[in-house]
């Protein structure tokens, strides 16, 4: 079971890979932006972003193209069938590095960041009688019941990466007698209230409304991960730490230590310097464009466009930020 999700998307993303990348010029560079499907949240990010970079060069140097996601993002730009792309840290990082369970061919090294953009957070939550350890029990035979998202999603990627740092999987939890449940978050949403599941998980922005409604319907809590998992997953594959403020739901007194999923914008190593440095320049001073486009980056500001960056920055991107005081 483990990782056969990945390796089918893997398989679908390399047949698009004959395509050779669009010509460059320097000062007006044609080029294209890899996002996700036209009815997503990264098709019209990334066209708003694409145009704003177009107003600093004649004509429409940047333009928009559906793509095949995360997986399928990077090995289009890192192979030269796209010149930027959006994909999320994790997927970027293994891709980056190769020979790993996602990628198992060489890594595309030539793979760079430009900037993170609206992050989702991993979130899971406990029914009232399961004990903050459960996971660390599940070695021990203890048996666990969760939700963990529909087949090749980042949640279910996710948490897969949690219980693996934890000593077991998911092939593990369901030998100690356990259940885990894939699907669509509404359908795992109807079980943790059914009570058909004991632990509920979706990686998406905080104050989403089924996980307020997991929080109030049911006597629950938000799993605070341990430090020593936090660190393993930032290590390993590319997640941020990330602290859920206190009150975020109706029923979080305390501060819940979590993880983010970036979501970068990236290119690669020869992409030219200076409409890389546009890119970053036109989002720093365009957030309310940004916003009309995609609401989710309500939550996001410019200065967080440096952080969590898995591969190697763009000099362009670390040209802006130097300039802007937020990094060295």
């Amino acid at each position: 079971m483990k990782y056969t999700h990945l390796l089918g998307a893997v398989a679908g993303a390399l047949m698009l890979l004959a395509t050779p990348s669009m010509a460059q010029d320097k000062n007006h560079a044609a080029a294209t932006f890899i996002s996700g499907g036209p009815t997503g949240t990264w098709f019209p990010t990334a066209t708003a972003i694409s145009e704003m970079v177009n107003e600093n060069y004649e004509g429409q140097p940047v333009s928009t193209i559906p793509g095949k996601g995360a997986i399928g993002n990077p090995l289009s730009v890192g192979s030269g069938k796209a010149d930027f792309g959006l994909s999320y840290g994790p997927f970027l990082l293994a891709i980056y590095n190769g020979n790993n369970a996602v990628f198992d061919k060489a890594g595309m090294s030539n793979l760079r960041a430009i900037a993170n953009v609206v992050p989702n957070t991993v979130q899971i939550v406990m029914a009232g009688d399961q004990p903050p350890d459960t996971f660390s029990k599940v070695t021990d035979g203890e048996k666990l019941r969760i939700g963990v998202g529909a087949k090749g999603s980042s949640n279910l990627f996710g948490i897969e990466r949690v219980m693996e740092e934890y000593g077991t999987d998911f092939d593990g939890i369901e030998k100690a007698g356990g259940t885990v449940m894939e699907g669509q978050q509404q359908g795992l949403l109807d079980a943790f209230l059914n009570r058909q599941i004991d632990v509920y998980t979706n990686t998406v922005g905080v104050r989403s409304s089924d996980l307020q409604q997991a929080m109030a319907a049911r006597d629950a809590y938000l799993f605070s991960m341990p430090d020593d998992i936090r660190d393993k997953m930032v290590k390993n594959w590319g997640y941020v730490k990330y602290d859920i403020p206190p009150g975020t739901y109706a029923s979080q007194k305390e501060m819940v230590q979590s993880l983010n999923l970036s979501t970068i914008i990236f290119t690669t190593a020869e992409m030219d310097d200076e409409i890389v440095y546009n890119m970053v320049k036109e989002m720093a001073e365009n957030r309310d464009r940004l916003i009309s486009a995609y609401g989710g980056f309500e939550n996001w500001q410019p200065d967080l466009m440096p952080v969590g960056h898995p591969i190697p920055t763009h000099p362009g991107a670390t040209r802006y930020f130097k300039e802007a005081g937020w990094v060295q």
